[in-house]
């Protein structure tokens, strides 16, 4: 099955896509935290697994080791979920990244501290707390993107991405009814997708324009893109084209 899903935000959501120093009056005032208007598909997808504190949140960096040792955190979820979409496992589902679709932005200054696995004492020029001033999405920010099921599946009407009591988003779904199904070559994505998604599902992609980018390799870029084909959707008067596994059983 295909939805349209529209999420609204019933909080604040943060997250940092950028950091920049903040100056005021050429002295340093610490650091400004802005986010992406893009929202990773992985989050979303842990949200509607009703995992939204699994390894993906505790620490990213570890997901990349740079030395021999143990094994680092693993997407457990996300990889059998990707595996289950892609092999038209019933009750499986995918969701593509998130767009805006009207932001309501809040700014505010909050004292933080920079905290690890361990605590570590700081030499006194180190000072903490530090200054931060924040940009977040507030309640009535609202994001669009599609949801694709494999059978009849009880998709969630609230979700939390964030930790704690943010990111808390209201899921309203529309089900679409397709008119026509076709493949196309060499054309570019309805809306920017996961470029790592889009090669596990077999397609190739040419000419990205990167919105958004994770510490994590295999978290995948989050971009416009041509692809090698996709599969065109037509219904109610538009059409969208989308990289989604060959065997079609999204479309029952």
């Amino acid at each position: 099955m295909i939805f349209e899903a529209t999420f609204t935000l019933e909080g604040i959501l943060i997250f940092s896509s950028e950091l920049r120093p903040m100056i005021s009056a050429g002295e340093s005032m610490g650091s400004y935290i802005t986010p992406s208007p893009y929202i990773h598909n992985y989050p979303v997808m842990y949200g509607m697994l009703n995992k939204p504190v699994e390894a993906y949140f505790v620490l990213s960096s570890l997901h990349e080791a740079e030395y021999k040792g143990k094994k680092g955190l693993s997407y457990t979820s996300i990889s059998n979920l990707l595996d289950d979409f892609l092999n038209g496992k019933e009750k499986s589902f995918y969701v593509f990244p998130l767009i805006p679709k009207k932001l309501n932005i809040m700014s505010f200054l909050m004292s933080s501290e920079s905290w690890t696995y361990g605590l570590v004492r700081l030499k006194t020029k180190n000072v903490f707390p530090r200054l931060t001033s924040y940009s977040a999405f507030s309640v009535g920010s609202e994001f669009f993107s599609y949801v694709f099921t494999i059978g009849n599946i009880d998709l969630p009407k609230w979700i939390r991405i964030g930790k704690k009591r943010w990111g808390i988003m209201k899921v309203k779904y529309n089900k679409i009814e397709p008119k026509r199904v076709e493949i196309l070559e060499q054309i570019t994505a309805s809306i920017p997708i996961n470029l790592h998604d889009a090669e596990y599902f077999g397609y190739r992609y040419d000419l990205p324009e990167t919105v958004m980018r994770t510490p994590s390799i295999r978290e995948g870029a989050i971009a416009w893109a041509k692809l090698d084909r996709c599969f065109s959707i037509s219904y109610e008067g538009r059409s969208i084209c989308l990289p989604l596994p060959d065997h079609q059983k999204w479309l029952r």
